[in-house]
């Protein structure tokens, strides 16, 4: 059986599904190493495929890890989104090592068109009466349990308005 060593867990943001993922310094002590280069290749296991991606830091300063080459196919071929949770691990066996991400999906609204699993953001910013613009979105995780038994995570997001009595209309 192997052993399992758990690397990093990230929930991922804009950046990391459009551009690369970043990831924290720790996990770089259970990547090969580097060699005095600053890049890896990695081939890490998803589901049935091998995904090769390079993992690289900079070159001077604060050697801040990244996956880039691989990485951008790797989200967009698994479809991954904002709010996604990927978890990636070293396994170890008599047969050598190697890597395998989970990923754990968000909870998704329906879009616009009526497609499942689509996030549909909301990037407008209301204004109050004095033209003031703000954001005051606030995201919700409740635990329900359905009917069945099963226990589900739901995703609650509320717009807030905010205004001095009398201001609003019912």
């Amino acid at each position: 059986m192997p052993q399992t060593t758990r690397l990093f867990k990230k929930p991922l943001k804009r950046t990391d599904i459009t551009r690369r993922l970043a990831i924290r310094s720790k996990s770089l002590e259970f990547f090969p190493n580097f060699n005095g280069s600053h890049t890896v290749k990695l081939n890490i296991r998803y589901e049935d495929q091998v995904w090769p991606m390079v993992c690289s830091t900079r070159k001077q300063g604060y050697k801040k890890p990244v996956f880039s080459n691989g990485w951008i196919p790797f989200v967009r071929r698994n479809r991954l989104g904002v709010g996604d949770v990927v978890t990636l691990y070293k396994e170890e066996g008599e047969a050598g090592f190697w890597y395998r991400i989970e990923v754990d999906r968000a909870t998704r609204a329906p879009s616009i068109d009526g497609n499942s699993g689509a996030s549909v953001p909301n990037k407008a910013k209301p204004k109050t009466k004095f033209g003031k613009a703000f954001n005051n979105a606030k995201k919700i995780d409740l635990g329900l349990v359905s009917p069945n038994g099963f226990q589900e995570k739901t995703v609650l997001n509320l717009d807030l308005t905010l205004a001095p009595p009398g201001e609003l209309s019912s």
